[in-house]
Protein backbone atom coordinates (compact mmCIF):
# COMPACT_ATOMS: atom_id res chain seq x y z
CA UNK A 1 0.00 0.00 0.00
CA UNK A 2 1.39 3.60 -1.19
CA UNK A 3 1.92 5.80 2.48
CA UNK A 4 1.63 9.82 2.49
CA UNK A 5 4.88 9.68 3.12
CA UNK A 6 5.73 7.64 -0.48
CA UNK A 7 2.94 10.01 -2.56
CA UNK A 8 4.96 12.94 -1.33
CA UNK A 9 8.31 11.73 -2.58
CA UNK A 10 7.01 12.39 -6.19
CA UNK A 11 5.30 15.36 -7.33
CA UNK A 12 1.72 14.37 -8.57
CA UNK A 13 2.63 15.50 -11.72
CA UNK A 14 5.55 13.67 -12.58
CA UNK A 15 4.32 10.75 -11.27
CA UNK A 16 1.26 11.07 -13.78
CA UNK A 17 3.73 10.83 -16.31
CA UNK A 18 5.34 7.43 -14.86
CA UNK A 19 1.59 6.32 -14.95
CA UNK A 20 0.68 7.28 -18.88
CA UNK A 21 3.99 5.51 -19.49
CA UNK A 22 2.43 2.47 -18.16
CA UNK A 23 -0.74 3.05 -19.91
CA UNK A 24 0.77 3.87 -23.20
CA UNK A 25 2.68 0.22 -22.87
CA UNK A 26 -0.95 -1.58 -22.33
CA UNK A 27 -2.02 0.26 -25.59
CA UNK A 28 0.50 -0.25 -27.52
CA UNK A 29 0.77 -3.93 -27.18
CA UNK A 30 -2.94 -4.86 -27.19
CA UNK A 31 -2.97 -1.87 -30.10
CA UNK A 32 -0.07 -4.46 -32.11
CA UNK A 33 -1.70 -8.08 -30.94
CA UNK A 34 -4.99 -6.99 -32.90
CA UNK A 35 -3.66 -4.85 -35.58
CA UNK A 36 -3.68 -7.77 -38.04
CA UNK A 37 -6.91 -9.78 -37.47
CA UNK A 38 -8.51 -7.90 -41.03
CA UNK A 39 -5.01 -8.55 -43.04
CA UNK A 40 -5.44 -12.39 -42.28
CA UNK A 41 -8.35 -12.71 -44.81
CA UNK A 42 -5.91 -10.70 -47.24
CA UNK A 43 -2.66 -12.55 -46.49
CA UNK A 44 -4.78 -15.74 -46.97
CA UNK A 45 -5.73 -15.06 -50.71
CA UNK A 46 -2.33 -13.93 -51.32
CA UNK A 47 -0.21 -16.65 -50.22
CA UNK A 48 -3.08 -19.79 -50.51
CA UNK A 49 -2.77 -21.06 -47.18
CA UNK A 50 -5.99 -22.52 -45.71
CA UNK A 51 -8.25 -21.80 -42.94
CA UNK A 52 -6.31 -23.94 -40.34
CA UNK A 53 -2.78 -22.26 -41.22
CA UNK A 54 -4.73 -18.77 -40.21
CA UNK A 55 -6.20 -19.49 -37.66
CA UNK A 56 -3.06 -21.36 -36.61
CA UNK A 57 -1.33 -17.95 -37.27
CA UNK A 58 -3.82 -16.16 -34.88
CA UNK A 59 -2.97 -19.45 -32.06
CA UNK A 60 0.41 -19.02 -32.04
CA UNK A 61 0.12 -15.59 -30.26
CA UNK A 62 -2.25 -17.12 -27.77
CA UNK A 63 0.56 -19.46 -27.13
CA UNK A 64 3.30 -17.07 -26.91
CA UNK A 65 1.54 -15.28 -24.26
CA UNK A 66 0.56 -18.44 -22.05
CA UNK A 67 4.05 -19.51 -21.91
CA UNK A 68 5.38 -16.17 -20.65
CA UNK A 69 2.25 -16.20 -17.83
CA UNK A 70 3.56 -19.42 -17.15
CA UNK A 71 7.32 -18.41 -17.03
CA UNK A 72 7.74 -14.62 -16.87
CA UNK A 73 4.37 -14.11 -15.27
CA UNK A 74 5.77 -12.54 -11.40
CA UNK A 75 9.24 -10.92 -13.02
CA UNK A 76 8.51 -7.59 -12.51
CA UNK A 77 7.46 -8.27 -9.16
CA UNK A 78 11.21 -9.10 -8.10
CA UNK A 79 13.30 -7.35 -11.22
CA UNK A 80 10.55 -3.79 -11.47
CA UNK A 81 7.95 -2.86 -13.34
CA UNK A 82 10.08 -0.83 -16.12
CA UNK A 83 12.89 -3.32 -16.20
CA UNK A 84 10.52 -5.78 -17.66
CA UNK A 85 8.42 -3.07 -19.67
CA UNK A 86 11.39 -1.63 -22.01
CA UNK A 87 12.33 -5.28 -23.04
CA UNK A 88 8.91 -6.06 -23.47
CA UNK A 89 8.04 -3.03 -25.81
CA UNK A 90 11.25 -3.89 -27.66
CA UNK A 91 9.90 -7.30 -28.34
CA UNK A 92 6.31 -5.69 -29.88
CA UNK A 93 9.22 -3.38 -32.57
CA UNK A 94 10.88 -6.91 -33.79
CA UNK A 95 7.66 -8.06 -33.99
CA UNK A 96 5.92 -5.16 -36.05
CA UNK A 97 8.82 -5.60 -38.37
CA UNK A 98 9.19 -9.22 -38.95
CA UNK A 99 5.04 -8.67 -39.82
CA UNK A 100 6.97 -6.13 -42.44
CA UNK A 101 9.58 -8.14 -44.08
CA UNK A 102 6.96 -11.00 -43.90
CA UNK A 103 6.98 -13.56 -46.84
CA UNK A 104 5.40 -16.44 -46.16
CA UNK A 105 3.06 -17.76 -43.37
CA UNK A 106 6.12 -19.37 -40.99
CA UNK A 107 7.05 -15.33 -40.96
CA UNK A 108 3.64 -14.75 -39.70
CA UNK A 109 4.01 -17.24 -37.08
CA UNK A 110 7.32 -16.01 -35.85
CA UNK A 111 5.99 -12.65 -35.63
CA UNK A 112 2.77 -13.69 -33.99
CA UNK A 113 4.89 -15.82 -31.67
CA UNK A 114 6.70 -12.45 -31.23
CA UNK A 115 4.06 -10.51 -30.48
CA UNK A 116 2.39 -12.92 -27.89
CA UNK A 117 5.24 -12.91 -25.59
CA UNK A 118 5.77 -9.16 -25.90
CA UNK A 119 1.92 -8.80 -24.68
CA UNK A 120 2.18 -11.17 -22.03
CA UNK A 121 5.58 -9.45 -20.25
CA UNK A 122 3.72 -5.54 -20.33
CA UNK A 123 -0.35 -6.70 -19.32
CA UNK A 124 0.62 -7.84 -16.22
CA UNK A 125 3.44 -5.81 -15.46
CA UNK A 126 1.92 -2.25 -16.70
CA UNK A 127 -1.38 -3.43 -15.29
CA UNK A 128 0.06 -3.61 -11.52
CA UNK A 129 2.16 -0.80 -12.27
CA UNK A 130 -0.91 1.66 -13.14
CA UNK A 131 -2.91 0.38 -10.26
CA UNK A 132 -0.28 1.00 -7.61
CA UNK A 133 0.81 4.56 -9.07
CA UNK A 134 -3.12 5.52 -8.65
CA UNK A 135 -2.67 8.90 -6.64
CA UNK A 136 -5.24 8.19 -4.06
CA UNK A 137 -4.49 4.83 -3.72
CA UNK A 138 -7.87 3.68 -5.63
CA UNK A 139 -6.99 0.66 -6.93
CA UNK A 140 -10.46 0.14 -8.40
CA UNK A 141 -9.66 3.66 -10.33
CA UNK A 142 -6.52 2.09 -11.94
CA UNK A 143 -7.93 -1.85 -12.78
CA UNK A 144 -10.54 0.92 -14.56
CA UNK A 145 -8.19 2.94 -16.28
CA UNK A 146 -6.02 -0.13 -17.59
CA UNK A 147 -9.41 -2.16 -18.61
CA UNK A 148 -9.90 1.30 -20.87
CA UNK A 149 -6.75 1.55 -22.31
CA UNK A 150 -6.88 -2.37 -23.10
CA UNK A 151 -10.15 -1.72 -24.79
CA UNK A 152 -8.91 1.30 -27.07
CA UNK A 153 -5.70 -0.66 -27.99
CA UNK A 154 -7.93 -3.62 -29.18
CA UNK A 155 -9.87 -1.24 -30.95
CA UNK A 156 -7.97 1.20 -32.88
CA UNK A 157 -5.80 -1.48 -34.05
CA UNK A 158 -8.02 -3.26 -36.43
CA UNK A 159 -9.79 0.19 -37.39
CA UNK A 160 -5.76 1.03 -38.00
CA UNK A 161 -5.34 -1.87 -40.50
CA UNK A 162 -9.23 -1.59 -41.86
CA UNK A 163 -8.37 2.55 -42.68
CA UNK A 164 -5.28 1.35 -44.65
CA UNK A 165 -7.10 -1.39 -46.43
CA UNK A 166 -9.89 1.17 -47.33
CA UNK A 167 -7.44 3.93 -48.79
CA UNK A 168 -5.23 1.56 -50.30
CA UNK A 169 -1.81 2.29 -48.30
CA UNK A 170 0.50 -0.45 -48.04
CA UNK A 171 -1.60 -2.32 -45.54
CA UNK A 172 1.50 -4.72 -45.01
CA UNK A 173 3.81 -1.91 -44.21
CA UNK A 174 2.22 1.07 -43.08
CA UNK A 175 0.21 -0.51 -39.54
CA UNK A 176 3.13 -1.74 -38.67
CA UNK A 177 5.00 1.53 -38.78
CA UNK A 178 2.38 3.25 -36.44
CA UNK A 179 3.24 -0.02 -33.91
CA UNK A 180 7.02 0.88 -34.33
CA UNK A 181 6.06 4.33 -33.76
CA UNK A 182 4.18 4.09 -30.91
CA UNK A 183 6.12 1.83 -29.26
CA UNK A 184 9.13 3.61 -29.78
CA UNK A 185 7.25 6.75 -28.38
CA UNK A 186 6.22 4.41 -24.88
CA UNK A 187 9.73 3.50 -24.33
CA UNK A 188 10.77 7.05 -24.30
CA UNK A 189 8.24 7.74 -21.85
CA UNK A 190 9.52 4.98 -19.87
CA UNK A 191 12.80 5.52 -19.57
CA UNK A 192 12.43 9.65 -19.00
CA UNK A 193 9.87 9.36 -16.27
CA UNK A 194 10.77 9.59 -12.81
CA UNK A 195 9.53 6.69 -10.93
CA UNK A 196 8.40 6.33 -7.25
CA UNK A 197 10.92 4.66 -5.53
CA UNK A 198 8.84 1.95 -3.98
CA UNK A 199 7.91 1.00 -8.00
CA UNK A 200 9.94 -0.37 -10.51
CA UNK A 201 12.98 -0.70 -9.42
CA UNK A 202 15.00 -4.09 -9.13
CA UNK A 203 14.53 -5.58 -5.66
CA UNK A 204 17.81 -5.40 -3.83
CA UNK A 205 17.27 -9.82 -2.48
CA UNK A 206 16.53 -10.32 -6.24
CA UNK A 207 19.04 -12.52 -7.83
CA UNK A 208 18.50 -14.74 -11.29
CA UNK A 209 20.47 -17.82 -9.66
CA UNK A 210 17.06 -18.28 -7.13
CA UNK A 211 14.78 -16.82 -9.31
CA UNK A 212 11.93 -19.29 -10.24
CA UNK A 213 9.29 -18.98 -12.74
CA UNK A 214 5.69 -18.14 -11.72
CA UNK A 215 4.05 -21.12 -10.20
CA UNK A 216 0.70 -21.93 -11.16
CA UNK A 217 -1.72 -23.54 -8.24
CA UNK A 218 -5.00 -23.70 -7.17
CA UNK A 219 -6.70 -24.62 -3.43
CA UNK A 220 -8.56 -27.72 -3.41
CA UNK A 221 -11.37 -25.55 -2.02
CA UNK A 222 -11.78 -23.35 -4.88
CA UNK A 223 -11.47 -25.97 -7.76
CA UNK A 224 -15.71 -25.62 -8.34
CA UNK A 225 -15.42 -22.02 -8.67
CA UNK A 226 -12.72 -21.80 -10.59
CA UNK A 227 -14.46 -24.24 -13.09
CA UNK A 228 -17.58 -22.44 -13.23
CA UNK A 229 -15.49 -19.21 -13.92
CA UNK A 230 -13.26 -21.11 -16.31
CA UNK A 231 -16.04 -22.23 -18.05
CA UNK A 232 -17.74 -18.76 -18.83
CA UNK A 233 -14.12 -16.70 -19.92
CA UNK A 234 -13.91 -19.54 -22.06
CA UNK A 235 -17.53 -19.05 -23.60
CA UNK A 236 -16.98 -14.98 -23.61
CA UNK A 237 -13.04 -15.53 -25.44
CA UNK A 238 -13.68 -18.28 -27.48
CA UNK A 239 -16.68 -15.87 -29.10
CA UNK A 240 -14.09 -13.18 -29.53
CA UNK A 241 -11.68 -15.55 -31.04
CA UNK A 242 -13.92 -16.52 -33.90
CA UNK A 243 -13.96 -12.47 -34.57
CA UNK A 244 -10.64 -12.09 -34.11
CA UNK A 245 -9.36 -14.59 -36.73
CA UNK A 246 -12.30 -15.96 -39.08
CA UNK A 247 -14.15 -12.90 -38.66
CA UNK A 248 -13.09 -10.94 -41.47
CA UNK A 249 -13.19 -14.13 -43.68
CA UNK A 250 -16.89 -14.96 -42.20
CA UNK A 251 -17.99 -11.20 -43.10
CA UNK A 252 -16.55 -11.40 -46.79
CA UNK A 253 -17.39 -15.00 -47.90
CA UNK A 254 -20.99 -15.29 -45.74
CA UNK A 255 -22.87 -12.63 -45.49
CA UNK A 256 -22.17 -10.34 -48.54
CA UNK A 257 -19.60 -7.68 -46.95
CA UNK A 258 -17.57 -7.05 -50.11
CA UNK A 259 -15.59 -4.55 -48.96
CA UNK A 260 -12.17 -6.16 -46.75
CA UNK A 261 -11.74 -2.86 -44.97
CA UNK A 262 -15.99 -2.82 -43.62
CA UNK A 263 -15.25 -6.67 -42.60
CA UNK A 264 -12.23 -5.91 -40.35
CA UNK A 265 -14.53 -2.72 -38.84
CA UNK A 266 -17.03 -5.47 -37.89
CA UNK A 267 -14.10 -7.07 -35.78
CA UNK A 268 -12.79 -3.55 -34.45
CA UNK A 269 -16.64 -2.98 -33.77
CA UNK A 270 -16.93 -6.28 -31.44
CA UNK A 271 -13.71 -5.42 -29.29
CA UNK A 272 -15.08 -1.88 -28.76
CA UNK A 273 -18.64 -2.88 -27.85
CA UNK A 274 -17.55 -5.79 -25.50
CA UNK A 275 -15.05 -3.50 -23.24
CA UNK A 276 -17.88 -1.02 -22.90
CA UNK A 277 -20.02 -3.92 -22.06
CA UNK A 278 -17.46 -5.36 -19.12
CA UNK A 279 -17.23 -1.39 -17.91
CA UNK A 280 -21.26 -1.26 -18.07
CA UNK A 281 -21.71 -4.20 -16.06
CA UNK A 282 -19.49 -3.69 -13.50
CA UNK A 283 -21.77 -2.62 -11.04
CA UNK A 284 -24.50 -4.74 -11.78
CA UNK A 285 -25.17 -7.76 -8.97
CA UNK A 286 -23.22 -10.76 -10.21
CA UNK A 287 -26.54 -12.88 -9.89
CA UNK A 288 -27.89 -10.92 -13.43
CA UNK A 289 -25.29 -11.01 -15.11
CA UNK A 290 -25.35 -14.73 -14.99
CA UNK A 291 -28.45 -14.73 -16.64
CA UNK A 292 -28.02 -11.84 -19.03
CA UNK A 293 -24.26 -12.71 -20.31
CA UNK A 294 -24.94 -16.44 -21.04
CA UNK A 295 -28.83 -15.52 -22.39
CA UNK A 296 -27.65 -12.43 -24.78
CA UNK A 297 -24.74 -14.52 -25.74
CA UNK A 298 -26.93 -17.10 -27.03
CA UNK A 299 -29.27 -14.16 -28.96
CA UNK A 300 -25.84 -13.12 -30.46
CA UNK A 301 -24.66 -16.61 -31.60
CA UNK A 302 -28.57 -17.27 -33.19
CA UNK A 303 -27.85 -14.27 -34.98
CA UNK A 304 -25.08 -15.34 -36.20
CA UNK A 305 -26.12 -18.61 -37.67
CA UNK A 306 -29.49 -16.42 -39.08
CA UNK A 307 -26.70 -14.36 -40.81
CA UNK A 308 -25.20 -16.80 -42.70
CA UNK A 309 -27.87 -19.12 -43.68
CA UNK A 310 -28.87 -15.99 -45.07
CA UNK A 311 -26.16 -14.16 -46.25
CA UNK A 312 -27.23 -10.66 -44.18
CA UNK A 313 -24.99 -7.78 -43.84
CA UNK A 314 -27.78 -6.44 -41.03
CA UNK A 315 -28.32 -9.26 -39.23
CA UNK A 316 -24.54 -10.00 -38.85
CA UNK A 317 -24.69 -6.45 -37.61
CA UNK A 318 -27.17 -7.87 -34.78
CA UNK A 319 -24.94 -10.68 -34.14
CA UNK A 320 -21.59 -8.39 -34.00
CA UNK A 321 -23.65 -5.89 -31.00
CA UNK A 322 -25.72 -8.85 -29.35
CA UNK A 323 -22.06 -10.99 -28.74
CA UNK A 324 -19.71 -8.62 -27.85
CA UNK A 325 -22.60 -7.65 -25.18
CA UNK A 326 -23.46 -11.10 -23.63
CA UNK A 327 -19.58 -11.78 -24.11
CA UNK A 328 -18.59 -8.46 -21.95
CA UNK A 329 -21.49 -9.11 -19.39
CA UNK A 330 -19.83 -13.16 -19.30
CA UNK A 331 -16.48 -12.13 -18.69
CA UNK A 332 -17.43 -9.80 -15.92
CA UNK A 333 -18.90 -12.50 -14.46
CA UNK A 334 -16.19 -15.16 -14.75
CA UNK A 335 -13.47 -12.40 -13.03
CA UNK A 336 -16.23 -11.41 -10.31
CA UNK A 337 -16.59 -15.06 -9.62
CA UNK A 338 -12.59 -15.59 -9.09
CA UNK A 339 -11.38 -12.11 -7.70
CA UNK A 340 -14.70 -12.61 -4.81
CA UNK A 341 -13.32 -15.98 -2.95
CA UNK A 342 -9.50 -16.19 -3.92
CA UNK A 343 -7.51 -16.04 -0.95
CA UNK A 344 -5.30 -12.37 -0.86
CA UNK A 345 -2.08 -14.52 -0.36
CA UNK A 346 -2.85 -16.55 -3.42
CA UNK A 347 -4.31 -14.38 -5.70
CA UNK A 348 -1.45 -14.20 -9.07
CA UNK A 349 -1.20 -17.86 -8.76
CA UNK A 350 -4.72 -18.13 -9.52
CA UNK A 351 -5.36 -15.39 -11.45
CA UNK A 352 -2.72 -16.87 -13.73
CA UNK A 353 -4.45 -20.10 -13.79
CA UNK A 354 -7.67 -18.15 -14.84
CA UNK A 355 -6.20 -16.40 -17.74
CA UNK A 356 -3.99 -19.50 -18.96
CA UNK A 357 -7.01 -21.83 -18.96
CA UNK A 358 -8.73 -18.76 -20.87
CA UNK A 359 -6.04 -18.37 -23.35
CA UNK A 360 -5.31 -22.23 -23.74
CA UNK A 361 -9.17 -22.45 -24.63
CA UNK A 362 -9.70 -19.86 -26.86
CA UNK A 363 -6.25 -21.41 -28.88
CA UNK A 364 -8.03 -24.63 -29.15
CA UNK A 365 -11.45 -23.41 -29.78
CA UNK A 366 -9.80 -21.35 -32.68
CA UNK A 367 -7.79 -23.99 -34.48
CA UNK A 368 -10.44 -26.98 -34.08
CA UNK A 369 -12.83 -24.46 -36.07
CA UNK A 370 -10.11 -23.95 -39.04
CA UNK A 371 -9.19 -27.80 -39.25
CA UNK A 372 -13.10 -28.20 -39.12
CA UNK A 373 -13.14 -25.20 -42.04
CA UNK A 374 -11.00 -27.20 -44.20
CA UNK A 375 -13.53 -30.28 -43.92
CA UNK A 376 -16.71 -29.30 -44.79
CA UNK A 377 -16.27 -25.72 -44.80
CA UNK A 378 -16.55 -22.18 -43.57
CA UNK A 379 -20.62 -21.99 -43.05
CA UNK A 380 -21.31 -25.33 -41.59
CA UNK A 381 -18.40 -24.93 -39.42
CA UNK A 382 -19.62 -21.46 -38.26
CA UNK A 383 -23.32 -22.86 -37.72
CA UNK A 384 -21.71 -25.44 -35.87
CA UNK A 385 -19.62 -23.52 -33.91
CA UNK A 386 -22.56 -20.99 -32.78
CA UNK A 387 -24.54 -24.68 -31.40
CA UNK A 388 -21.52 -25.81 -29.42
CA UNK A 389 -21.40 -22.49 -27.73
CA UNK A 390 -24.95 -21.81 -27.23
CA UNK A 391 -25.25 -25.01 -25.48
CA UNK A 392 -22.43 -24.71 -23.31
CA UNK A 393 -23.92 -20.95 -22.58
CA UNK A 394 -26.92 -22.81 -21.99
CA UNK A 395 -25.29 -25.16 -19.43
CA UNK A 396 -23.88 -22.69 -17.78
CA UNK A 397 -26.94 -20.69 -17.25
CA UNK A 398 -28.34 -23.85 -15.08
CA UNK A 399 -25.56 -24.96 -13.36
CA UNK A 400 -25.48 -20.94 -12.09
CA UNK A 401 -29.41 -21.78 -10.70
CA UNK A 402 -28.48 -25.67 -9.55
CA UNK A 403 -26.06 -24.42 -7.82
CA UNK A 404 -27.84 -21.70 -6.25
CA UNK A 405 -25.58 -18.42 -7.67
CA UNK A 406 -28.94 -16.97 -9.14
CA UNK A 407 -32.50 -17.27 -8.90
CA UNK A 408 -35.03 -17.35 -11.63
CA UNK A 409 -37.95 -16.08 -9.42
CA UNK A 410 -37.39 -14.30 -6.27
Amino acid sequence: MMTGDNVQAIPQSRNRLAMAAALMAIFTTIFASNLPTPLYAVWQVQWGFSSMALTAIFSVYVFGVASTLLTLGSLSDKLGRRQVLVPGMLLTIISAGMFMLAEDIFDLGFARVLTGIGTGIITGAASAAVVEMEPDGNWARGATLSALFFTLGAFAGPTVSSLALRWNIDAGLWPFVVIIALSMTTITLLLIAPWPAHLGQRRSDFSWRTWRPTRIKMPREMLGVFAFAGAAISLAWSTGSLYGSLGPSLATNLVGIGDRSTAGLFAAAWQLLAGMSQFACQRQPVSRMLLLGPSTLMVGLLAMAAAVLFSSPWIFAFATIATAFGAGATGVVAIASVSEVAPPAERGGITSAFYLLAYLTMATVVLSLGFVSDLIGLGNSILGFTVVVSVAAFGLIVVAVRSGRVTLFN
